[in-house]
């Protein structure tokens, strides 16, 4: 593991790099395979070169992690190596209550196969985010050149109709997040109806309710989307969110 990356590398120079970030609750990492999959996948995909099996890397995040609780984890990859950090998770008890506000972000994307990798070049969420909470909202949601939702800066979004979850499609050019696909496994377990969908920004007031997902807030309810409230007491989002925190931290 190496503590630092020279300029010559071309995570400095060019912000080439992939990073993960995990949840460490009493000393587990929360869906360490699952990140470590996404992690050596994308390096195939994207050519990037790590000396260490995804068992040898999986055994040294464990042994770095024994002792730590409620801890976000990264370990970030580029050409000269690898690094492991951590920080505080930021999430309070109040941010649950309260829920989450969203505008949308000062940029459109357009068409990109990098935007379904975590890469390091992250400025673009940093950028929509900052703006976002300058103008005390909590959120930035992107949107395509089409109006199309995609997802937060930092997000992936849900939305709820009726009895069925809706969530924009992965092909739209989505960060493949790993709360995201365990909510659709999730939901599907529970006998709900998942839909993956081309959401027109235009009709975001169709939807009762409305929930944003990362590896360290797990679910968080949306109460607002650039005017448009939400239910702040759903049904089936409490369901959802209920037998995910059954099912991943009874232990």
């Amino acid at each position: 593991m190496k503590d630092k990356i020279s300029f010559s590398s071309e995570l400095a120079k060019f912000g080439v790099g992939l990073f993960e970030t995990m949840k460490v609750v009493d000393g587990r990492v929360i869906f360490l395979e699952e990140h470590l999959d996404r992690l050596y996948d994308s390096l195939a995909d994207l050519e990037i070169p790590l000396e260490i099996s995804k068992q040898d890397l999986e055994q040294e995040i464990l042994d770095y992690a024994q002792g730590m609780d409620k801890k976000a984890l990264r370990i970030t990859v580029c050409d000269e190596g690898y690094n492991f950090s951590t920080r505080e998770i930021p999430y309070q008890e109040e941010d649950y209550q309260c829920g989450y506000r969203l505008m949308l972000a000062p940029l459109k994307r357009g068409q990109s196969a990098l935007y379904q990798y975590k890469t390091t070049n992250y400025f673009a969420s940093l950028y929509s985010k900052r703006a976002a909470l300058k103008e005390g909202y909590d959120e930035a949601l992107f949107v395509n050149l089409e109006d199309l939702v995609l997802e937060g800066s930092m997000t992936n979004l849900f939305f709820i109709e009726e009895d069925k979850v809706v969530t924009p499609k992965s092909d739209l050019g989505l960060l493949p997040g790993i709360i995201r696909g365990k909510v659709i496994e999730v939901a599907k377990e529970l006998g709900i109806e998942v839909e993956l969908a081309e959401i027109k920004l235009a009709e975001l007031d169709r939807f009762q309710a409305a929930f944003a997902t990362n590896s360290l807030v797990d679910l968080i309810k949306v109460k607002e989307i650039e005017g448009v409230a939400y239910e702040e007491d759903n049904r089936l989002f409490a369901q959802i969110n209920q037998y995910f925190k059954g099912k991943v931290y009874s232990f």
